[in-house]
């Protein structure tokens, strides 16, 4: 029997400049990370030790991940492991009901020290479903329902299960976002009308958006049948000067870090907001620290270079194939990356209610 050679290595005719930006930010990350704890932490060094432990051992196993894909994907594996990848995702987000709820949503599954949030997965097989479902379909006499039905019906239960259940908006909304945006790279004659429909809504989506934080639109959100935590985010982010100590204490203190930080920072690791006035310092709220410490110049513009170059590779190459399938998911993980940014740069300054 002939063994398989295992490498480690990417393929052949992988893009550098992708390769190099994504290991520099997760370099970048996690002294950040490391930086962000470094607070009452600091006085037992153990702690941090165990972070950087933790930190290290996740990078490792998702650049392995990261490899295996890259040399072993198709999709004639994919359609193997199809139908088992989707018990695993539903089971996955369903299983988290059973953990208590953070910050208002039930989104985390906790194993002793580690926490694994299964949306973030589900997210990437939003992208394959489309991906494998919608691509390279050229059959005209196909009708829309034995085309589209299935993928749409996936994406919907899997959002509805993220924003109902699990009580994750953004999330849910983020989902959505990134199944539109792959949708739109599909050809077939038969789609057209509901892309035009989504174009609408998407732009729809985008005006709410940025109407989102005015008063009309917040008295309006209040009026709907949804939690008041929902409600809280939009008031908030409307005027994060009314609420300081409470609902808006958050993104006052987010926004106190990057007016703290100016330019140049204050100083790795001697960031003082970090000291529980901003909560998931470490993760969801970590642009604040960094912008904070290191500045403007030297923590926010360097990721936005980094991401740039990672997001223009990307879209060069979606120029360059010729599957559908393969253009899916290049535009599928370019809106997962845009989106993740644009969202996390809002949530942090005001700008989108999260």
């Amino acid at each position: 029997m002939k063994r398989k050679n295992i490498s480690l290595s990417m393929p052949k005719g992988f893009s550098k400049s992708i390769h190099a930006s994504v290991l520099a930010l997760t370099i970048f990350g996690v002294f950040m990370i490391v930086s962000a704890n470094a607070t009452i932490n600091a006085l037992d060094w153990t702690i941090l030790l165990k972070i950087i432990i933790k930190e290290s051992f996740f990078i490792i196993i998702s650049y392995l991940i990261m490899v295996l894909a890259a040399r072993r994907f198709s999709f004639s594996k994919l359609e193997k492991y199809y139908i088992p990848l989707l018990v695993l995702t539903f089971g996955s987000l369903l299983l988290t009901l059973m953990f208590p709820a953070v910050g208002g949503a039930k989104a985390w599954i906790r194993l002793g020290p580690v926490t694994i949030q299964p949306s973030e997965f589900a997210k990437v097989m939003v992208i394959l479903v489309m991906a494998y479902s919608l691509g390279d379909r050229r059959n005209p006499s196909l009708k829309f329902s034995d085309l589209a039905t299935h993928p749409l019906v996936i994406v919907l239960l899997i959002g509805l299960i993220v924003l109902m259940p699990q009580s994750d908006l953004g999330t849910a909304a983020i989902i959505m976002l990134i199944a539109l945006m792959t949708y739109m790279t599909f050809g077939h004659k038969i789609l057209s009308r509901t892309q035009g429909i989504f174009l609408f809504l998407f732009t729809f989506f985008i005006v709410a958006l940025v109407l989102s934080t005015s008063t009309f639109f917040v008295n309006l959100i209040a009026k709907l049948p949804i939690p008041d935590y929902m409600v809280d985010r939009f008031r908030v982010s409307a005027n994060p000067f009314t609420d300081i100590h409470n609902a808006g204490a958050q993104i006052f203190n987010g926004m106190a870090a990057f007016v703290s930080g100016g330019l140049f920072g204050v100083g790795y690791g001697k960031g003082f907001l970090k000291f529980s006035f901003i909560f998931a310092s470490e993760s969801d709220s970590i642009l604040a620290i960094i912008v904070e410490e290191l500045g403007f110049v030297f923590g926010f513009m360097p990721i936005v270079i980094l991401y740039g170059i990672i997001i223009f590779q990307l879209m060069k190459y979606t120029f360059l194939v010729k599957s559908e399938k393969d253009k899916a998911i290049l535009v599928g993980t370019i809106a997962y990356i845009f989106i993740h940014f644009l969202f996390n740069v809002g949530g942090v300054t005001a700008f989108i209610p999260l």
